[in-house]
């Protein structure tokens, strides 16, 4: 499974911070989503979340969102794969050209006089910190995602992009996407 062919698209849009939530802020929906996770309120940077969230997008003027989309050959969404082998394809594709993208993000934040990235869920420390430290270890590298804060994905892909989402569901779809953004202010 070395030879895993595939391409890579990125898409970018910039809004406003308070365009964007009007617009795709959906919390009670995405919180049930969130609950379902088996992350769900074992990780300082998952749901739930101790701030007031339209506060802390807000605080920033602009968000730039940036859709990772990798896109697999016929041979290799069409093939047959164990649990294990599918998880190996995702690994060695979607989560590598996800971390680039975080990455940059990351080196980004620094060009700005305010900024943070939304690229969670946060891996820093030990799974299920919430049950091992009383407050986060680590809240300057911790980093929200899109669902803990109530973002809709499925939402923004479709209104901003027109792509829509596919699921998993035991067999790699055709793509996947990530949304990986940045909160700035100039």
């Amino acid at each position: 499974m070395n030879d895993i062919k595939y391409n890579v698209e990125r898409f970018y849009k910039t809004l406003t911070t308070n365009e964007f939530y009007e617009r795709f802020s959906n919390f009670e929906v995405v919180q049930g989503y969130c609950k379902e996770c088996p992350r769900y309120d074992t990780n300082y940077s998952c749901s739930p979340l101790g701030i007031d969230i339209k506060e802390f997008i807000t605080s920033y003027d602009y968000i730039d969102i940036i859709v990772t989309q990798v896109q697999y050959d016929e041979k290799v969404y069409n093939a047959d794969y164990s649990k294990d082998e599918l998880n190996d394809v995702i690994n060695k594709t979607f989560f590598k050209e996800r971390k680039k993208v975080v990455d940059k993000l990351l080196d980004t934040e620094k060009k700005y006089t305010k900024a943070e990235s939304l690229t969670g869920p946060c891996n820093h420390c030990t799974p299920k910190c919430k049950e091992v430290y009383s407050e986060c270890k680590h809240p300057e590298i911790r980093r929200y995602s899109l669902a803990s804060l109530g973002i809709d994905s499925k939402k923004i892909l479709k209104d901003l992009f027109d792509i829509d989402l596919i699921l998993i569901n035991g067999k790699l779809p055709k793509y996947m996407n990530n949304i990986s953004s940045i909160l700035y202010t100039k």
